[in-house]
This record gives C-alpha cells, structure tokens and sequence, in this order.
C-alpha cells in the first residue's frame, strides 16, 4: 500500500512539473516555520517485538522555493521532527525514540481569489532519514523467598536461560523514499512577507537499524530489527519571504484617439485632410417667364400666347395696345384668364341634365371674350373596375364636346379626354360611390376682348 502511495506522489509532483517549466517566474522565497507534529504508531519486527505509540513533540521546517506567476510553486522542503516512542510492546525495561530528517520536493498551488489571504495545498517526495534509539533487557519481576526471579522481556525475544540478563540495544540510522502531502494558509503581510500556516503529512517505506544483542554471559551478537509505518503529522506556522520588489501591474492600455473634427457631411475624423471631398449641390439660376428657376432656358415651360384685337401675339394680354373706337377707348370686359364649369353625373351615366345649361353659360362669355381654346376632362369615383371607369369618363367628355359643338363653338379648339379614377376630388378608397368624383370640367382660355366705355 505505501508503495501505491509513494508511486502517486511521485506521479503527481512529475505532471505538475512541466506546466511549472513553463511559467514565467516572479521570483525565489525562502520559508521557516515551527510548530509541533507526532510520529504516527508503528510496530517493531525483528530483533525488537512489538507495537510503539508516539508522543508529540517540536517540529522544524526549513524551505526554498520558486514561486511563478501562474500560481504554482516548487520548493525544496527540509523538515524535523524528534519524538518519544515510549516502551516497546508496552513491555518494562524498554523505550524507543526516534528522529526524522526530510528532504522533499513539493509542487504547492495557491489560490489566490481571497484577496490578501491565500490557502494552498501541495505534494512531494524525497527521502526521509531516520535515526533509532531503543533499548529493552530482561527484569526481574519480583522475588520467590530470598532469590530474585529473573524474566524474560518479549520486547527482545532470543536465547534466554534464566539466570544471565540478555540485553537488546538499537542506536542506528536508515534512509527511505518518502512523500507527503500537505494544506495551508498565506496572509500577505506585505508584497514580499507572507505569514504561513499549513499541516503536513508524511510517509515512508519500512526502515531497517543494526544493533547489539548482548548478555551478561559476556555473549554479544548483531541485532536486525524493522520499524514499520513510520510516518508522522505536523502543524507549523512561520513566515515566507519572497526576494526582490513586487511584480509592477501590466502598464494600461493606451487610451483610445478620439475623433474631434467634424466634417462637412457630419461625420468625425481626426483632422481636415481625412474629410471626403465636399459634394457642392448644383444650384438652379435662370428664371423662367413664370418665376420658376432652372438650370439653363431649356427647360423653362412653355410660354402661353395669346391674340390681341388687333391680331398681335403676345405673352400677356395685359400689353396688347389699347383699343379705341372712334376715339373711345375699349376697356377689357373679361374678368379672367381662365374659367372652368363643371357638370356633374348620376351614378353610371354618361350623359348629365347639367350639360345644355352648362354650355349656354360658356356661349354667354363668349359675347365679350373671345375663346381660345376650351380643354373638356371627364372623371369618375373608384366603384367599378379601372377599365370600366376609363371608358365611362371619356364618353361623359364627350358628352360635353358634343353639346358645345352643336351650340356653335368650333371643334378645332375643343379637346377632350377622360382620366377614369385617376384625379378623384375627394380622395376615397377603391369601390367608394361619391358623386362629387363623377364629373366633367370645362376648362375655357379666353383672349383679351372689350367692350366701349361711354
């Protein structure tokens, strides 16, 4: 069993050695503490016979280490621990004690979420010396009448006839492979001292001592005896001191360049010359006859011409030359440019009662102004398909044309169309009946004419 134990020891210091290698240091420390441990009870075989128990004692322990930055650190762990074994077998005229002297390797990893306080826990091999003081003899355990009765001390068993003393006498070293495991607690007094606390446990193989078997026969021979199950525990608390200045913090990252300069188009840069060139909008600078503003003459609207009584063509009836008659002056009888009648429809008509009186009103203007051109649009509502409705409105435009046609106005300057539901009055959705969307207007452009002023 203490062999699987060892075997796993050593197993786990060697896997944790390569990530160790690795890691960049942060430093060396070196650490001392004191406190007190017991050797675990063990059982002699051999030359001595019999079971030993351990009493407490001081324990010393000496380390040097290497700690890094990822937590993990390795330290050569030198340790002492000397303790009364008491009588062997619980047997009189006997005692034991014994000394350990440890050399380890320890792999210890610190967890250092807590802020200043900082457990760990830790594994390690290495050897373990051992040095053995025991002695046991026979004894007399009383008297039978006036002559001693001399025993035989099963603590060291041999040849034994009852009249000499035999003595057992054990003051010998032996080394053996160990390891150990062990858990403690850091403070961190400052950067570089640390208070340390931590219990240890360690174990060996079986330990063998040379020594003496003599009796007072004058016989003496060598003595083997085998100490089994030395191991011991132990409860320290020192101080760790790590060399040289504390390990700076990473410097901060850079600050961030902020971009100040505000662009033409908005956007932020650094400084002028990462703006994007500037896009100068066209501005639009020639004026048309009607105020409107374009980009070259070209594309001004056409201009509207009109005829003077005296047959001149002019953009604007309000510069033809006044008329006189017989030295009367003409004065302009027409009211405006412009007029429009509309003619409404019942629902799916064509034609409309509105259409003759509509007309003779249109007649009636034409006795003092003369008509240039008159532009006749029919329209319908949404009920009915779009086809359906485009058809229906050109017939009530023609509805119209007809009628000023046959009062006398001539064809040449009426023109008609039908623009369906395109251009409703009054907006609705599809399907709606609404009559004031079914209608026709009559749009009439007069020329200056006049009548005389008495």
């Amino acid at each position: 069993m203490k062999q699987k134990l060892l075997f796993a020891a050593a197993t786990a210091a060697l896997m944790a050695a390569p990530s160790l290698a690795a890691a960049q240091d942060s430093g060396w420390y070196l650490r001392g503490n004191a406190g007190y441990g017991t050797h675990t009870d063990g059982e002699f075989s051999g030359g001595f016979v019999g079971d030993v128990e351990s009493e407490g004692n001081a324990a010393l322990s000496l380390g040097l280490g290497y700690e890094f930055d990822n937590n993990w650190r390795l330290e050569t762990d030198a340790s002492t621990l000397w303790t009364d074994l008491g009588s062997i077998g619980q047997q009189p005229s006997s005692f034991a004690k014994l000394r350990t002297n440890n050399l380890m390797l320890n792999a210890i990893y610190d967890f250092d979420e807590f802020g200043n306080w900082e457990p760990y826990v830790g594994a390690g091999v290495g050897l373990v010396r051992a040095s053995l003081s025991a002695q046991a003899h026979d004894f007399s355990p009383g008297f039978n009448g006036p002559t001693a009765v001399l025993a035989q001390n099963p603590a060291c068993p041999g040849a034994f006839d009852g009249f000499n003393v035999n003595s057992c006498e054990v003051d010998g070293n032996d080394t053996g492979l160990g390891w150990q495991v062990l858990a403690g607690l850091g403070y961190d007094i400052t950067d570089n001292l640390t208070w340390d606390t931590h219990y240890k446990y360690f174990d060996t193989s079986e330990l063998d001592f040379v020594g003496t078997r003599s009796s007072t026969a004058g016989t003496v021979s060598d003595l083997l005896t085998t100490l089994d199950g030395v191991g011991g525990h132990s409860l320290m608390t020192g101080f760790r001191y790590r060399f040289g200045g504390a390990t700076p913090p990473p410097p901060p990252p850079p600050p961030t360049p902020t971009a100040d300069f505000q662009c033409w188009d908005g956007s932020m840069v650094f400084n002028a010359n990462q703006c994007p060139p500037e896009v100068v909008a066209p501005v639009a600078d020639v004026q048309c006859w009607d105020g409107s503003m374009v980009f070259n003459a070209a594309e001004c609207p056409a201009q509207p011409t009109y005829k003077c009584w005296d047959g001149s063509i002019v953009s604007d009836l309000s510069i033809c030359p006044a008329q006189t008659r017989s030295g009367q002056t003409v004065a302009s009888l027409c009211g405006s440019q412009y007029r429009q009648e509309i003619i409404y429809y019942e629902f799916d008509k064509g034609q409309s009662a509105e259409t003759r009186n509509t007309i003779n009103r249109i007649l009636d203007i034409g006795q003092f102004c003369q008509v240039d051109n008159i532009r006749v649009v029919g329209h319908t509502d949404s009920s009915g398909s779009a086809a359906y409705n485009l058809a229906l409105s050109k017939r009530r435009a023609k509805d119209a044309a007809d009628e000023l046609v046959r009062q006398g106005i001539s064809s040449a300057v009426i023109s008609s169309e039908g623009k369906g539901e395109t251009e409703l009055f009054v907006q609705t959705g599809d399907g709606v009946k609404e009559q004031l969307n079914r209608r026709t207007e009559v749009l009439i452009s007069l020329s200056e004419t006049g009548g005389v002023i008495n």
